[in-house]
């Protein structure tokens, strides 16, 4: 029996993240995987910001045609051993 619950399947992918809380300075970070639902972005354990946090995030750079990638807000939903899992707040943007 699979005890993966999660909705969306998760894929291996390594982008830097802009990321963005409030009252703190953005970070550039890197992701571990990805899905339709949300991202996990790996941070050291000291600075992972506590849960249920919103915070902002935004690939890096340029999309293919030269377009500014959208900030999407998101919700810090779990922390794990590499980082934080973050929950996009709304997924019109894919």
């Amino acid at each position: 029996m699979d005890s993966d619950k999660r909705r969306h399947r998760r894929l291996p992918m390594e982008v830097e993240i802009e990321l963005h809380r409030a009252g703190q300075p953005m970070r550039v970070v890197q992701t571990e995987d990805l899905s339709a639902g949300g991202v996990l972005l790996i941070l050291d354990s000291v600075d992972y910001p506590p849960l249920g946090t919103l915070v902002q995030v935004r690939v890096v750079g340029t999309l293919g045609e030269g377009e500014t990638p959208p900030m999407v807000d998101a919700m810090v939903v779990r922390h794990a051993p590499a980082g934080v899992a973050v929950q996009f707040s709304d997924d019109t943007f894919l």
